[in-house]
């Protein structure tokens, strides 16, 4: 039996009997074939930023066949579909003042879904509640209620004891200050997750090998972090949080200090890494970083504001999308 309750609400994409054009409908379940129901011609592009149904599916459709989103549904319980990797659902933080007085809400039902090998940047201003949605996402704090599925565990029913082996196991952490040891070289900053592991040396290194290569930092892996530049560093770090191939790479502000150069080619070994399949979630200020992303999503007053999906835009037009929203949420914008 289909459950269509979770997707009613959720636009039915259908092709028309011209070449391209896609037309979005409000109602699930059986289309009228290729009315044009009075709606202007969309892009595949286009239909993206509203679009419920998963961007990849979209595309896997895009002018082979008509896909509504009951047709989604009936995908998905045939598991010719797999559900989200990671699922955010009416998650609330309050905070108690000290001593019991003011309660301080952080989050207000957030609720977002993301799919494997996605690229999804999270934006908001300071005090919008992305630092704090992204510490219950790394399983550093927990929330008053709702919960957060990774394949389908629910990571804030996680016993306290059991947290770490799961972070590891699990969880890639980029950082913005790069959380190096100076006293250890470069190289056994990256095998630390899996010395922690129990890993012998060997399987170490065969890990290693193919990340050094990929991320150009075989050459200075005998170096110190206070031996390299901001750069190195954070490729370094990056290669430690990839070590254990993570089911989700968490990064916090990884540009926020390095110059525009060392920047512009950390995004870009970001995307590189995500064109191979890895999945990454990372929280910015810089709107050049966020056009690198797939999706943007915006936190306001512990809220999704709004979200992007990037689809065929290119970085400019992204740049320029990213811009508009901010300033909206600057001036004070309400999510409609």
């Amino acid at each position: 039996m289909i459950n269509r309750g979770i997707f009613s609400d959720a636009p039915a994409v259908i092709k028309t009997n011209r070449t391209e054009p896609w037309l979005p409908m409000r109602a699930a379940g059986a289309a009228p074939q290729g009315g044009s129901m009075g709606t202007a011609e969309l892009s595949s592009a286009a239909i993206l930023p509203f679009c419920k149904i998963p961007p990849a599916i979209v595309r896997e459709s895009y002018g082979c066949f008509i896909l509504g989103a009951l047709q989604y549904a009936q995908k998905v319980e045939r598991n010719e579909i797999v559900m989200s990797m990671l699922e955010v659902k009416n998650i609330r933080k309050i905070y108690d003042s000290r001593f019991g007085g003011n309660k301080v809400q952080a989050l207000t039902n957030i609720c977002f879904n993301v799919e494997k090998g996605e690229f999804v940047a999270i934006m908001g201003e300071s005090g919008s509640g992305k630092t704090t949605l992204l510490n219950i996402l790394a399983t550093l704090d927990k929330p008053s209620s709702g919960e957060v599925l990774l394949d389908g565990q629910n990571i804030c029913a996680i016993k306290d004891k059991a947290l770490s082996a799961f972070r590891r196991d699990n969880l890639g952490f980029v950082f913005q200050d790069f959380n190096l040891l100076d006293t250890f070289s470069l190289q056994d900053n990256i095998f630390l997750p899996l010395v922690i592991a129990g890993k012998k040396y060997n399987e170490m290194s065969r890990a290693l090998a193919p990340l050094a290569d990929k991320l150009g930092i075989k050459a200075i892996l005998n170096k110190y972090p206070y031996e390299v530049s901001g750069g190195q560093k954070q490729r370094a770090a990056v290669a430690r949080a990839l070590i254990t191939n993570p089911h989700i790479l968490l990064a916090d502000e990884p540009t926020g200090a390095l110059d525009s150069k060392a920047a512009e080619q950390l995004l870009e070994l970001f995307g590189e890494i995500n064109a191979g399949g890895q999945t990454i979630l990372m929280v910015t200020h810089s709107v050049k970083a966020a056009c690198h992303a797939g999706r943007v999503l915006f936190i306001k007053d512990g809220q999704v504001f709004h979200q992007l999906y990037r689809g065929e835009m290119s970085e400019e037009e992204m740049y320029g999308k990213i811009s508009d929203t901010l300033t909206v949420l600057q001036k004070g914008g309400r999510n409609e």
